[in-house]
């Protein structure tokens, strides 16, 4: 299994540490400060590292020129975020493969992953839909609609903005089926899309046995076109 080391000293990337697992086969590995990260580094051998540039003391920018210096990791592909005009320039000097802004995009903190590790951001291909869902946070309800849809998981397009492990509740019909074939479950958003259309990847983390089967005849018996008319 392929592992990600993520390095920063405030926080900065908390909220990807749940998406990334299923998101990706990566297991995550963290470090607080660059003399922690160069520890785990030689430790764990991660096979990318996301570094905070702005970091005190031990910045993202020396952590990345002693790792390039270093034989055993002068391939790993490192990624430093934020950092001005100068920073850049000096991880640049100092082997740094990509460099993403601040505020850190969920989007495309996953395309610098999907580049650096030549990995699909899932791991099940997806049958394309187009119904109605109805779905539930904190109590208040929301409409959208699903695109695509797996045993783990779903897309549903949407503009409500989502934070990345937030938990939701989602119901919706099998359609052209008769009432009562109704998928009712639980899951946590993981993934945020801005463009081309704006909507929240979830995967399914509490699902009934009932609701399960229904989920199952739905993927079966539904072509697309099927569903896209219903």
């Amino acid at each position: 299994m392929q592992s990600v080391l993520l390095v920063d000293d405030t926080g900065l990337f908390r909220a990807l540490m749940e998406a990334i697992p299923r998101r990706t086969n990566c297991r995550v590995l963290s470090a607080s400060n660059g003399t922690e990260a160069l520890a785990v580094a030689r430790r764990e051998k991660p096979d990318l590292v996301f570094l905070d540039a702005d970091m005190t003391g031990m910045t993202g920018v020396d952590v990345c020129r002693v790792l390039k210096a270093d034989p055993h990791f002068g391939r790993t592909p490192v990624v430093l975020t934020g950092g001005d005009e100068k920073s850049r320039e000096e991880g640049m000097r100092a082997g740094a493969n990509e460099f993403l802004q601040k505020p850190l995009d969920e989007v495309a903190f996953f395309d610098a992953f999907r580049n650096q590790l030549q990995i699909l951001p899932r791991e099940a291909a997806r049958t394309p839909f187009g119904f109605a869902v109805t779905f539930w946070r904190d109590g208040t309800q929301f409409e959208g609609t699903i695109r695509d849809l797996a045993r783990g998981g779903f897309f549903v397009l949407t503009r409500l903005t989502q934070p990345i492990g937030a938990r939701i509740e989602v119901a919706f019909d099998v359609p052209g089926r008769k009432v009562g074939r109704t998928v009712v479950a639980e899951a946590i958003v993981v993934r945020i899309a801005h463009e081309p259309e704006p909507g929240l990847g979830c995967r399914f983390f509490r699902l009934a046995a009932s609701s399960r089967a229904n989920l199952e005849e739905c993927l079966r018996t539904l072509s697309p076109g099927e569903a896209a008319a219903s």
